[in-house]
């Protein structure tokens, strides 16, 4: 039998066996060191590694342990930090056109998760969160509610329980999932500076109007 050791990962605890920790302890400091000189790197692998402890705990559950496949399968979803700059180097050789095709078509390839999308709503985010899941454009789940308002009168109903079973899309992982992107290395990336980058144009845009308003 393969000595075990217990590991903490971002709140979760997995036993692991020792060989399969020495693999996950290497790529873990392989991604490390990849963002350790960027300004948002430490979140970056914060989120890295709440996903591989979700992957874990999906894999093998509260009271399992953690072998060399279960890490080997974390791996290959994950991807290896120097091969998504391999890809992005290619995808912006591309022409635009051709770009655009690639991206929507490995989209409609990924199975997305129905979650409500607080960031983009107008009540509970649940239209954008539909049309995120569908595929379409949430003005017209919006549109679709009002109808069964008007015509049936259920559109409320219908909606309050979707809010209410329907959960949110919190982290990164969610997020991504929510929008039929796959969770690994990369995208976790993109979308964690996008964040920051909506978060410091918010902020720079409420000091504008903040000056606006005192003259």
């Amino acid at each position: 039998m393969k000595k075990a050791i217990r590991i903490h990962i971002t709140g979760y605890i997995f036993n692991i066996e020792e060989d399969a920790y020495n693999i996950l302890e290497k790529w873990l400091d392989d991604v490390l060191n990849q963002y350790a000189d960027e300004e948002d790197g430490e979140e970056i692998f914060k989120d890295i590694e709440m996903r591989v402890a979700e992957l874990f705990h999906a894999k093998v559950g509260k009271d399992g342990v953690v072998s060399l496949i279960e890490v080997n399968e974390v791996i290959k979803t994950m991807g290896q930090p120097e091969e998504f700059e391999d890809i992005e180097n290619e995808k912006q050789k591309m022409p635009k056109k051709e770009r655009i095709f690639y991206e929507k078509n490995r989209k409609s390839k990924r199975q997305r998760r129905f979650y409500r999308d607080e960031e983009n709503n107008i009540l509970g985010g649940v239209c954008t969160g539909a049309g995120h899941y569908l595929g379409i454009d949430p003005v017209l789940i919006r549109l679709g509610f009002i109808l069964a308002t008007v015509l049936a009168g259920f559109g409320p109903i219908v909606y309050i329980v979707l809010w209410i079973v329907t959960p949110k899309a919190e982290t990164v992982s969610q997020k991504l999932e929510m929008k039929g992107e796959p969770v690994n290395i990369n995208n976790i990336e993109k979308a964690i500076k996008e964040e920051i980058e909506h978060i410091k144009e918010k902020f720079i845009n409420h000091k504008k109007k903040h000056k606006r308003r005192r003259h």
